[in-house]
């Protein structure tokens, strides 16, 4: 057995041995080689400071030119504009239809009795009513994402479009309240 780890371990020594020799030719050199000059991958040096390079460089500093001014915003079509107030007037409108019909939804929803009954049917009628009227609010909403989608990938300006959506969502969170309420009872 310890033969065999005599063995082992000077098999691994030689093993390290030569591991520890160095290269019989020097490194190459990391200098810039033709070959990278020739391909434009590096300048070719010119000048004073290329022949010797203990003297400093010298010369005038050149400003870089002029950049050119970016170009203005890009502004919203009129066009765009009014349809983004036209999809705020609709759901305005459906808004307005859902308050409209919140107060016999409400009495409906408070007289409703036992599931099955007259006057729990006629709640149920009334309540789904009120969600139907909540969808139409919904449905600008629906384009006014889009648009706001479509806008900012393209890179154009999307403040009115997100304007007129928070104002669209906001109805819809007073409806979804209101909902929310009804539908406990």
């Amino acid at each position: 057995m310890n033969a065999l780890r005599l063995a082992t371990l000077l098999a691994c020594a030689a093993g390290l041995a030569a591991c520890a020799t160095g290269p019989d030719t020097p490194y190459p050199s990391l200098a810039v080689r033709e070959a990278e000059y020739q391909m434009g991958q590096i300048p070719r040096p010119s000048g004073n400071c290329a022949k010797c390079p203990e003297m400093p460089a010298t010369g005038e500093f050149e400003p870089p030119a002029p950049v050119a001014p970016p170009p203005p915003p890009p502004v919203l079509s009129t066009d765009l504009l009014e349809r983004v107030a036209q999809l705020e007037a609709q759901a305005r409108e459906a808004h307005a239809d859902f308050e409209r019909a919140v107060p016999a939804t409400r009495s409906a929803v408070r007289a409703s009795g036992i599931v099955g009954s007259k006057s729990w049917g006629r709640a149920e009628v009334a309540y789904a009513n009120l969600r139907s009227i909540r969808a139409r609010t919904s449905i600008p909403l629906a384009d006014l994402d889009t648009l706001v989608a479509v806008r900012s990938v393209d890179g154009e300006p999307v403040e009115e479009i997100v304007a007129a959506r928070n104002a669209v969502l906001a109805l819809i969170d007073q409806e979804d309240g209101v909902l929310d309420e009804l539908s406990l009872r």
